[in-house]
């Protein structure tokens, strides 16, 4: 499915600050974006506004021609904490949005199978969530996510609270996974690494107020390597690009502070 983001706005009740302004992008039909830039930019209120869980202040935006009024089956969403439920087990958990949406129990068993086996869970699917460590418990979240069939799957920080070694095994399933699934992602991240080693393209946000400041084509066979020259000269770029961003910032709060 396609997206069309556009002259998104945003603007909070109460702040003189517009969060995000006039952001407009085409994302196509089985395409991995990522999101970077400074802290504060709008990143998060952005996949908000796409899932249907934030309205913009001005501005459209459409998947497939009708436009997004509210949250919806055809955009999932998977948020930094895993927000499984601890009396549930792996399995149970993975089902939990399918029986809420009514999916018929053999079809739910049989998207679960599928997906378990494919975040590499299915030896673990009677296990507790206080049994297994925080990579499985974000496989997991992965997975229900996954059950629920939606084309566009939105991901906001999924990897970041956990250590390295678990975020780079996960960076690497979510390709694969990805790869096999054919689905729309758009992935915020504070990581231009990770934007770099998962996108086809990568959006730059600026800040004060959010919009679009550049967006990178990466351009690099898949799959990557971070220690390859290549990819270190288009982390080098981005990196360079979101910097002098947080140092505009940077200068306008020191200015602003100077003639309060």
């Amino acid at each position: 499915m396609a997206l069309e983001i556009k002259n998104v706005s945003r603007t909070f009740e109460g702040s003189m600050k517009e969060t995000l302004k006039d952001i407009s992008l085409s994302v196509e039909q089985g395409e991995f974006i990522c999101v970077v830039g400074p802290s504060g930019c709008g990143k998060s209120t952005l996949l908000n506004i796409i899932a249907g869980l934030d309205f913009p202040t001005d501005g459209e935006i459409f998947l497939d021609e009708k436009k997004i009024t509210a949250p919806g089956a055809d955009r999932v969403v998977m948020f930094q904490e895993h927000a499984l439920f601890p009396w549930l087990n792996v399995m149970e958990n993975v089902k939990f949005g399918m029986k809420m949406m009514g999916v018929p129990k053999e079809e739910q068993n049989r998207r679960a199978e599928h997906y378990l086996k494919m975040v590499q869970l299915w030896e673990f699917r009677e296990y507790s969530v206080h049994e297994i460590s925080g990579g499985m418990r974000q496989r997991t979240a992965l997975a229900r996510s996954l059950c629920l069939d939606g084309p566009v799957l939105l991901m906001d920080e999924p990897f970041s609270a956990l250590d390295k070694q678990t975020t780079n095994k996960l960076r690497a399933d979510l390709e694969r996974i990805w790869e096999e699934t054919g689905k729309t992602v758009i992935f915020v991240t504070h990581s231009v690494e990770e934007a770099v080693f998962l996108a086809d393209r990568i959006v730059v946000l600026s800040d004060n107020p959010g919009c679009i400041k550049e967006i990178f084509q990466v351009g690099l066979p898949r799959p990557r390597r971070n220690d390859a020259v290549e990819f270190l000269e288009v982390r080098h770029n981005i990196l360079s690009c979101v910097e002098r961003e947080v140092e505009k910032f940077a200068k306008e709060e020191y200015d602003h502070e100077k003639m309060a």
